[in-house]
């Protein structure tokens, strides 16, 4: 009253500011951010609360939002992660088409080998190796063949249980052979019966070390370097039909130890019983392991537990993040692959 013309300037500028504030409310602050965000199972981490255009602090909403944003994150991230050959199927197969392109493959594969030989028989001779060597290396009459000293009974069986035992470790601790493996077993090991798994080893690897030791190692070198070649060829090879680097990388492996199976023996029905031998007990072990159809995405578990979260002094039933710790979900999912496995060679 003693200032009247004061009042009449200052009230305006007094209904301003409460419309301002009551318009654009304060954000919260970081320690209240902090507190519900663990409140809200986000180990305390601080994030940004979206401002709502009601009076009062909008915690709850923010926090909620922020949590379905980083749940969208860690998906596209857990898809990135997998690669497409992981995370599609392969179309099911007839037995009648499995054996088809089975026969198809090995006889191709085969003919290319003997081709092979007879051109490495070729070079042999230019060179002017001795004739017990043209005729280990070279030899496609079915008596070299299949030549093959007792002792080397031994060599045959130890190889082809070793690769497979490499096998069943290598998908124990790499996830990447282990979904590889079972995408392109679920496709072809599936349909089949006991005497398939047999015809389906034993085909393969007879025609597969055709070329890869008993022709390709003499064509280039007929020691450890073809040795070398030949794995390194192998390995390449198996990087497709469902399989991946993981499964070329294995195929090199193994490849070498048929090699040398092949330089230290000087027989080819060595390598070529181990690796039936492997692909046989591989598959067998696959198929315990995986009686029901495989899943190939990578497991992503998600919980719909739900907590009593306080909001603004009202207990308010707020539902836990399914995804809040879905990175160490992911992680303790992809620590348990599964065993057993036809593999990639």
């Amino acid at each position: 009253r003693r200032c009247p013309k004061r009042m009449e300037v200052q009230r305006p500028l007094f209904l301003l500011a409460v419309l301002g504030a009551w318009a654009n409310p304060p954000a919260a602050s970081r320690s209240m951010v902090r507190s519900m965000g663990a409140r809200a199972g986000l180990d305390g981490r601080p994030m940004a609360v979206r401002r709502l255009p009601v009076r009062g602090f909008a915690v709850r909403e923010g926090v909620q939002d922020e949590v379905d944003q980083l749940k969208r994150q860690i998906q596209e991230q857990a898809e990135k992660d997998s690669t497409p050959q992981v995370r599609d199927p392969l179309p099911p197969q007839t037995k009648a088409e499995i054996f088809r392109a089975c026969f198809l493959v090995s006889g191709l594969i085969g003919s290319t080998g003997v081709a092979l030989r007879k051109y490495a028989g070729a070079k042999l001779k230019i060179s002017g190796a001795d004739p017990e060597t043209i005729r280990t290396f070279t030899s496609l009459e079915i008596p070299d063949l299949l030549h093959i000293e007792p002792k080397d009974v031994g060599v045959m069986l130890g190889v082809g249980l070793a690769v497979t035992a490499l096998r069943q470790l290598t998908l124990k601790i790499w996830e990447d052979y282990q979904w590889a493996t079972d995408r392109s077993n679920e496709q072809v090991l599936r349909p089949l019966s006991m005497l398939d798994l047999a015809w389906v080893a034993l085909l393969p690897g007879i025609s597969e070390e055709l070329l890869f030791r008993g022709a390709l190692i003499p064509a280039v070198f007929p020691d450890w370097r073809g040795a070398l070649i030949g794995a390194l060829t192998f390995g390449v090879l198996h990087n497709s039909g469902g399989r991946n680097l993981a499964s070329a990388t294995f195929a090199t492996a193994a490849g070498a130890a048929y090699g040398a199976s092949f330089l230290a023996t000087q027989s080819l029905l060595v390598p070529m019983g181990a690796h039936s031998l492997s692909n046989f007990l591989s598959a067998v072990l696959w198929l315990q392991a995986h009686p029901e159809p495989t899943i190939y995405k990578k497991p992503k578990k998600q919980s719909a537990n739900t907590d009593e979260a306080e909001g603004d002094g009202e207990g308010v039933k707020a539902e836990k993040p399914k995804e809040v710790s879905l990175k160490k979900k992911i992680k303790s999912s992809q620590s348990k692959p599964s065993s057993g496995g036809f593999g990639s060679s």
